[in-house]
């Protein structure tokens, strides 16, 4: 399966873009893009697809996917039915991968977000109850805006960092590839 390459565009003027969903189904398909994401399922079923793992995502979900890190949300096949009443309900938080630039790694505060980006090269999914509790932050963070909403996301990283109960996705022998592309209509501008 080819992969599509997503370019977000940021408002102007903002470093981290949230977009919180409320829609039949997920919709995108197999993609990735050079921003880390932060994905809060928060009602909805079906199978995500990180890199070589596949696995089922459930209401409560917490993920971390790194930079160019292939992925999609597929919702369980009650979702796709015309009649159907259900609905999936979800926040995605994207943020680029120089917004906490090289320097700032240097001083010791940082170095468990820097372990953290390392670790999401390969996706993390983050376990319960700690997923609960880290989707609330995720919720404050998608009701707040400016400043605000960057020392939020520097809050929720450092608890994302500091955190035992996750487990990576790819496995240990998925490494990045440059990504195979048939033409440019593959690539969407969002």
């Amino acid at each position: 399966m080819k992969v599509m390459q997503e370019h977000i565009d940021f408002p102007l003027r903002t470093a981290v873009k949230v977009k919180w969903r409320r829609m039949p189904h997920f919709t995108y398909p197999w993609h990735f893009h050079s921003e880390y994401e932060i994905l809060y399922v928060i009602e909805g079923t079906g199978t995500s697809f990180v890199a070589d793992n596949i696995e089922q995502f459930e209401s409560g979900d917490l993920a971390m996917l790194g930079s160019n890190l292939p992925h999609f949300w597929r919702s369980d096949e009650k979702y796709h039915s015309p009649d159907s009443k259900e609905k999936v309900n979800y926040i995605v938080i994207q943020f680029p991968g120089d917004l906490f630039r090289e320097p700032i790694f240097e001083y010791p505060e940082f170095l468990v977000i820097q372990e953290l980006f390392s670790r999401s090269s390969r996706g993390i999914r983050f376990l319960p109850p700690f997923s609960e509790k880290a989707g609330k932050q995720v919720l404050k963070i998608a009701q707040s805006s400016g400043f605000d909403r960057v020392i939020l996301l520097l809050k929720l990283l450092h608890e994302l960092a500091k955190t035992e109960k996750y487990r990576l996705l790819a496995g240990e022998l998925y490494h990045q590839q440059n990504h195979d592309f048939t033409d440019d209509r593959l690539t969407k501008v969002l």
